[in-house]
């Protein structure tokens, strides 16, 4: 019965150590220099120089639909009133810099990225047969 209960014990201590779903959160130059951080960082850059045509290879269908979708709303003065505002911040290293945080949960990322004082961008990937892409909040 002691050895039955020993067993017991290790193995409730073994499940309770398991990391819970394989979650890591990176920071720093770690998240910078992440594949998450690389798509989030091709993504900007595409959008910003093709619009979301040139950006579609970089973000999930769902993402893409949210975007036609806050075109269609904004209209399309309103969505390139957008786009000139994400193009007066920072670009390149720079944007690099601002990535805080990448908090990986399996197959989903969230990413941070701290645009002024005030003002944290946060953006969802997913990792897709093609790589990391960003998406929609799951």
């Amino acid at each position: 019965m002691k050895q039955m209960l020993r067993m017991f014990a290790v193995l409730v201590v073994f499940v309770l150590t398991l990391p819970f779903g394989q979650a890591q959160t990176l920071r720093g130059a770690q998240a910078q220099k992440s594949p998450p951080a690389d798509a989030f960082l091709a993504y900007e850059k595409a959008l910003l120089a093709g619009g979301l045509d040139g950006a579609r290879p970089y973000m999930t269908p769902a993402k893409f639909d949210e975007l036609e979708g806050m075109r269609a709303s904004f209209g399309e003065d309103g969505f390139r009133q957008f786009l000139d505002r994400m193009r007066g911040g920072a670009q390149g290293a720079a944007r690099r810099k601002q990535i805080e945080k990448v908090e990986l949960q399996g197959e989903h990322a969230m990413l941070e990225a701290r645009d002024g004082p005030n003002v944290l961008t946060v953006q969802f990937l997913a990792r897709t047969s093609d790589g990391w892409k960003v998406d929609i909040r799951r």
